[in-house]
């Protein structure tokens, strides 16, 4: 044995040719194929707003990535410049930034990289407060440029990104990162949260209700249903229009316990006969009356189980309701801190009272809110989201019934009248085939047994195999990097 633990044994002549080696086989983790490429929730992302303090002229700039391409998952990357918008001869500015259309992870890494820079030239470049100085309100321009659109971080985490401490992009494969780089850890809080976090996005949420809503009403559309299919298609439809129902009577409960008058007037999605239809089951399915002394007792003791109720028959259906059982969650938070309010305002009336206050509407208060408080955060609603709730509740000078409440009804008739839409378009396709009587029928001969014949392409007797077109975006690893950093890699790369 040799000093380093070699063999001692002679070695063979020099002139003995090795048998050559076989290269090892590459190693895959099977990462690549697990990513996905595209976007599903969002057609449109952007950075925050920077003042560039230019030495020709000062202006606002901001960066958007905009889908132009349905089919392809293609995206625009857009660097737009807002130049005295306030004055008369403002003017608004738009240019290019992606010289082709791009895959959604390069759109990421260019907004990501753009954005970055910006916060690094603090010398030219400060944030500027959009929402302040040009709001929405006031500015159609920026609202369909800026205010509508998500921030793309946020945007890319629901989608499955997560970003280092130099902003560059990476992928996410079931929730976790796999990369070699460094996180701060609100990074990776975020991206863990992208669920939480789709949910206050309203545009990711109803395209989460309006995809169970297609699971829902696919079968109705499927030729090869069965009997028990359909039967069972009809209790679930059933089901879920008795929960909107609930919803429209719990919205109808709201407005009479506010004295209000607001009716179906703010939901979209109905043919006027059809939302009259509606309006009137939902007026007589809600426990409140006008004038009623005690409304919310009725409203949180009564119709928010009945909700509940109707939402588990669903799930014994097959339904996937935790959307719908969160939503019903923060309806009965929103009545319990709405009930807490009005006690908030007789309590504050008994401060200067020479009676002073009544114990029990504090009781009432805490425990109305504690028991909202804890059904909401046990379906998954956040601390922020809550918080949100509570100071919009608290606010006297805001509209007391919000706009996610006939918002959700909205999404629910819209996503349900374009799946049937499709379901009726699909049964006018069929054709009725009419079978002609034995003593009419012509003859078998080899004309109706050729089979050197070839159907029709694309016939339903067409068995030619078909290869389906997989999305054509390239592969993220290439853009993660797009930002040039020198920092070494550690370890193999996935």
């Amino acid at each position: 044995m040799g000093l380093f633990g070699g063999n001692d044994k002679k070695r063979e002549p020099e002139s003995v040719a090795e048998a050559p080696k076989k290269p090892a086989a590459s190693w895959d983790d099977g990462a690549a194929a697990a990513l996905p490429k595209n976007s599903t929730y969002f057609d449109a992302l952007r950075t925050t707003a920077f003042t560039n303090h230019n030495t020709v002229d000062n202006y606002v700039e901001f960066w958007a990535a905009l889908k132009v391409n349905e089919q392809d998952d293609k995206w625009r990357v857009m660097h737009y410049m807002v130049h005295d918008l306030n004055q008369r001869d403002g003017k608004f500015v738009s240019e290019q930034v992606s010289k082709t259309d791009v895959s959604f992870p390069e759109a990421v890494a260019l907004l990501a990289r753009n954005e970055y820079i910006a916060t690094k030239m603090e010398v030219t470049h400060k944030d500027f407060d959009m929402e302040t100085e040009y709001p929405a309100s006031k500015y159609p321009e920026l609202k369909v440029h800026y205010h509508d659109i998500e921030h793309y971080k946020k945007g890319a985490n629901i989608e499955g990104i997560a970003f280092d401490d130099q902003n560059q992009p990476y992928r996410r494969v079931q929730g976790r990162v796999f990369a070699s780089a460094t996180f701060k850890r609100s990074e990776v809080v975020r991206s863990i949260l992208a669920v939480d976090q789709a949910s206050t996005v309203p545009s990711v949420q109803a395209k989460i209700e309006g995809g169970i809503l297609s699971d829902i009403f696919a079968t109705a559309s499927d030729r090869a249903a069965t009997l028990d299919n359909i039967l069972k298609i009809g209790q679930v439809l059933a089901t879920m229009d008795e929960f909107a129902t609930q919803v429209g009577s719990f919205y109808i409960s709201i407005q009479r316990a506010l004295k209000r008058e607001d009716k179906f007037d703010r939901i979209d999605g109905l043919q006027p006969d059809e939302k009259k239809e509606v309006l009137e089951r939902a007026e007589n399915g809600a426990p409140v009356r006008n004038n009623d002394a005690r409304p919310f007792p009725k409203i949180i003791d009564g119709l928010i189980p009945e909700m509940n109720a109707k939402l588990e028959a669903a799930k014994n259906l097959g339904v996937h309701v935790e959307p719908f059982q969160k939503f019903a969650a923060e309806c009965e938070l929103y009545a319990n801190l709405l009930y807490a309010s009005q006690n908030l305002a007789k309590l504050e009336r008994g401060f200067v009272s020479v009676n002073n206050s009544d114990s029990n509407l504090i009781t009432q208060i805490r425990d109305s809110v504690d028991k909202a408080q804890k059904k909401f955060l046990d379906l998954g609603g956040t601390q922020e989201q809550m918080d949100k709730l509570k100071s919009w509740v608290a606010n006297p000078k805001k509209d007391p019934i919000p706009g996610w409440l006939p918002g959700f009804l909205t999404r629910y008739y819209e996503a349900r009248g374009k799946v049937m839409q499709k379901v009726q378009d699909r049964q006018a396709g069929v054709t009725q085939v009419n079978t002609m009587t034995v003593d009419v029928k012509p003859p078998v001969t080899d004309q109706f047994n050729d089979t050197t014949k070839k159907p029709p392409a694309g016939s339903v007797l067409d068995d030619t195999p078909r290869t389906e077109s997989g999305a054509n975006s390239p592969d993220f690893d290439k853009f993660k990097n797009v930002m040039g950093s020198n920092r070494p890699k550690q370890g193999p790369q996935p």
